[in-house]
């Protein structure tokens, strides 16, 4: 067809320099990423995109180039929710974008900053059979917050800032922008692009809460004698971990720290409230602060008996819409958590509040920690020899290995249960997961985001063997671009550990098994990885030693007991962990 013929003929010509009066969409793409200061666009190349990475070393941005579009979404998003940046991907037409949903998905579930660049077959040729034709802002629109297909050359820079714009703005989510190639090919006059869509730091566009409202949360907070301050991905994205730990000292309130927050006030502090041992505190507290806080199905819905029906909520969000969702909150405060939490502290302190009244609660939050703590060490010194390997014994040594500064991203649907009890965040954006879609496979993907976001730091990515095989060869492209990850597999050979074996599907379905300990440590030696293979638990930490000393991207193979499922949901999803 004609628009495919043209695309053909511009490809025999060379690229404009970056200061040509004309150029293509890809010249217009690179400008718009270089003025929102990416450093990093991840994509697998195809013709629809040629321009675009064409025109990316000379703005300064850094080609990485992936096994799989899916990875690349991963990539991006793990790249965003390590840096509180836009993470970018370019994916080509068809094939490569809906390669990429799976990704994006889980970018807008968990409420992270992408911004994925597609390439379209041309729009004469809409409904006719077009060479890889697909709708990808269609494909993308229920699960992003912004999705737009260029329709004409002179709005290409526009559109694309009106993606990074909301991406970034509260809450963040994925951008899809989409550029069919008679668009993206053209080649015009660069003053024809229209303005529009500034771009702003998000220090620039931050706003501070009603007065009225913060003194009225002040007054709940005096009241209470049982308070809990619970703070999400809105406390990260605002890079609000010092005002929040700030305000929590100041009154001496616990706190219990969610998603990217997660760390935020650091898990062993006296204050912190762990996921593993919140409901007597989410259940008995008689106020609950909520700061840019989601309370999604892993938090029941704010429904009890986890959360206090009976609670005052007061609810702080950077995005009204978020406000009073899911829990009926009595004091609604919209602004930047940030800037609230230091409106809520000064406060404090004009009122002369301290958390003298709360000492009750106080200790009953540190009894509740002591017995959780002796019933982990308990569980650990029982498993502690076994063979199979227990997970309890390969998280107790990978938590004792790792730097406290490292970037942990999990992968395992077993071994996800058994972290959760045992690995304690420092920092916001410390941990790092599928979140609310809950693939598998995305770990590497996401470590080679993590590791160039905080480069020369430790990332741990710990997956289990159905993962592994979705994502492994992007170790290929952490050993291209030297990006060395700790990859940590439990290596069950199952699908869920004898989740054959539940009453539905006994006796009625084939084993959902593998073969029987693969050494993946072999085959990723092959290509340059450090391998290790473990079968007993004495081995577990000398591995991890060499692994993390090795400098390059490694592979800990470990043989664990298909048996044991996850701590809490057990092997059959019912509450056992071991059938």
């Amino acid at each position: 067809m004609e628009g495919t013929r043209k695309m053909g003929e511009s490809l025999g010509r060379a690229a404009a320099g970056p200061a040509a009066a004309r150029t293509d969409g890809g010249a217009l793409v690179a400008r718009v990423l270089h003025d929102a200061g990416v450093r990093y666009l991840f994509t697998v190349n195809g013709g629809h995109i040629w321009p675009i990475l064409a025109h990316l070393r000379d703005h300064g941005v850094q080609m990485i180039h992936m096994r799989h579009e899916q990875s690349c979404s991963y990539a991006a998003d793990g790249y965003a929710r390590t840096s509180a940046r836009p993470g970018v991907l370019s994916v080509t037409a068809g094939c490569g974008l809906t390669n990429a949903v799976t990704g994006l998905c889980v970018a807008g579930l968990a409420g992270s900053a992408v911004v994925c660049i597609a390439g379209q077959h041309p729009t004469t040729e809409d409904q006719l059979g077009s060479f890889q034709e697909a709708y990808g802002s269609e494909i993308c629109r229920t699960f992003s917050k912004f999705t737009k297909r260029v329709l004409d050359w002179s709005t290409i820079e526009v559109d694309l800032r009106s993606g990074f714009r909301a991406a970034l703005s509260p809450p963040p989510g994925p951008a899809v922008v989409e550029i069919p190639t008679n668009v993206l090919y053209e080649e015009g006059d660069v003053a024809r692009q229209l303005p529009g869509a500034r771009l702003y730091a998000p220090s620039e566009l931050r706003s501070a809460a009603d007065p009225a409202a913060v003194e009225r949360a002040l007054d709940a907070l005096a009241h209470a004698t049982r308070p809990l301050i619970v703070a999400g991905d809105g406390v990260f994205w605002s890079d609000a971990a010092p005002e929040l730990l700030a305000f929590a000292a100041q009154l001496e309130i616990p706190v219990y720290t969610r998603r990217a927050a997660q760390g935020a006030v650091p898990e062993d502090h006296p204050l912190a409230v762990r996921g593993a041992w919140k409901k007597p505190l989410t259940g008995g507290a008689d106020v609950v602060l909520a700061v840019g806080f989601k309370f999604w199905s892993g938090e029941h819905f704010g429904r009890p008996p986890t959360w206090n029906g009976a609670a005052t909520y007061i609810q702080v969000d950077a995005a009204p819409e978020r406000i009073g969702w899911h829990v009926p909150a009595e004091i609604a405060i919209a602004g930047d958590p940030k800037l609230v939490l230091a409106q809520l502290l000064n406060g404090a302190r004009a009122r002369g509040l301290d958390g003298a009244p709360y000492a009750a609660w106080r200790r009953a939050a540190a009894d509740v920690r002591a017995t959780f703590d002796r019933a982990l060490a308990e569980q650990t010194s029982a498993v502690h020899d076994a063979v199979p390997i227990h997970p309890a014994r390969l998280v107790h040594d990978l938590v004792a290995a790792m730097d406290d500064d490292a970037t942990l991203v999990v992968d395992s649907f077993t071994l996800s249960g058994w972290l959760s009890q045992c690995f304690g965040a420092r920092f916001a954006g410390q941990v790092v997961d599928a979140g609310p879609l809950a693939p598998v496979g995305h770990g590497i993907g996401m470590g080679i985001g993590a590791q160039l976001a905080r480069p020369g730091k430790q990332v741990i990515v710990v997956i289990g063997d159905g993962g592994f095989g979705i994502g492994a060869m992007e170790l290929e492209t952490a050993l291209k671009h030297r990006l060395p990850l700790v990859v940590v597999l439990w290596n069950n050979s199952s699908w869920g550990p004898s989740f054959d074996q539940m009453p539905m599907l006994k006796g009625r379905v084939d084993p959902f098994d593998m073969l029987p300990d693969l050494r993946y440590d072999r085959m990723f030696e092959a290509i340059g990885c450090h391998g290790e293979h473990v079968t007993r638990p004495d081995e577990i930490r000398p591995a991890l030693e060499r692994a993390m000393a090795s400098g390059k991207s490694s592979v800990v193979n470990v043989i664990g007991d298909p048996r044991v499922g996850h701590a809490r949901l057990g092997g059959n999803l019912l509450g056992s962990t071991q059938l």
